[in-house]
């Protein structure tokens, strides 16, 4: 288990996503990434290590999920 946020929210999710195996952690300069390695995925998300924003937790996994969503229209998996 990695201590990628300081919220223990993100960094549950952000672990759940690493579990999987198709989420990668990449550094991008001084900023923590998580990348996705699946066939025809090119998305990264930014993981906000010390997160000022109460908020940061709704925003980040509204950004997976819209991700995810948009992900699998794309390959095929789910019809709009």
């Amino acid at each position: 288990m990695a201590n990628l946020s300081t919220d223990k929210e993100i960094n549950t999710l952000c672990n759940r996503l690493l579990a999987t195996g198709l989420w990668q952690v990449v550094r991008k300069g001084k900023h923590t990434v998580i990348k996705h390695v699946a066939k025809g995925a090119r998305m990264f998300f930014s993981v906000p290590c010390t997160p000022s924003d109460p908020r940061a937790y709704s925003n980040f996994r509204r950004d997976y999920l819209r991700y995810l969503r948009n992900y699998l229209i794309q390959t095929g998996t789910i019809i709009r």
